[in-house]
């Protein structure tokens, strides 16, 4: 699949975006299932807008630069006018860490979807940080990580509130989801990274993709640059 942000394309598009370090290429790879995304505990390893061509093209995942250390402000403008004129558009993804919460950035980025009637929905990343501490030896007893549930349930609560459930398209119809989701693309319960399932579902909705099965499939990557150069890499994925 050619793809080309400056060109009529079918196939509807979801964006991921987030602050630098917070965890979104290690949740895109965990999502398709593949590393696709390189990863990197520097800030502002993603320099250009990366697209990725999942379902032989029926869909349409992009990861967008992160926002704040290690970013550029061009970035951002680039960012905002793609996805204010992409009809092709049809939901972002913002990435919060649930460690850190919300940041000024983050409500700031908000206001700016909501403003311009963007649909979108939050979904909490790293929860494992907070679940299953980092550094700890041991599990923790069954009452710390009561208290580290209840500790996410609040964040949940806090971070929902910045959602404007009253906010609508052009149709009429609610831009954002008022359901905050949280993951982890580094735990795993069962076999299945937790609430992978989650986002995974809420891509396929924000796409009309609900009937899409799940299976390996080629996943093509396209990295696009402010100069408008592009190039096309094949892999293996699923979604």
């Amino acid at each position: 699949m050619d793809f080309h942000p400056d060109r009529p394309n079918p196939a509807p598009e979801v964006a991921f975006l987030g602050r630098s370090n917070v965890g979104k290429s290690s949740l895109l790879n965990a999502l398709l299932g593949a590393r696709i995304c390189n990863t990197s505990s520097k800030p502002g390893r993603t320099r250009s807008m990366n697209a990725f061509a999942v379902h032989q093209g029926r869909l349409v995942v992009l990861d967008m630069p992160g926002y704040g250390k290690g970013s550029h402000k061009e970035w951002g403008t680039e960012i905002l006018k793609y996805l204010t004129s992409r009809r092709q558009v049809r939901k972002a993804f913002l990435l919060i860490d649930t460690l850190h919460g919300p940041k000024d950035s983050d409500r700031h980025l908000l206001q700016i979807l909501q403003e311009n009637h963007i649909p979108h929905q939050i979904i909490l990343s790293k929860v494992d940080r907070l679940l299953l501490p980092k550094g700890s030896s041991k599990p923790p007893s069954e009452s710390a990580l009561e208290r580290n549930f209840s500790q996410l349930r609040r964040t949940m609560e806090d971070t929902r509130g910045l959602v404007d459930v009253r906010d609508r398209d052009e149709h009429g119809r609610e831009t954002c989801g008022g359901e905050v989701l949280s993951c982890s693309a580094a735990l795993s319960l069962g076999g299945k990274k937790l609430g992978m399932s989650g986002v995974r579902w809420a891509v396929l909705v924000a796409a009309g993709l609900e009937s899409a099965r799940k299976g390996k499939i080629k996943t093509r990557k396209t990295n696009i640059t402010r100069d408008g150069h592009d190039c096309v890499q094949d892999t293996q994925g699923s979604i």
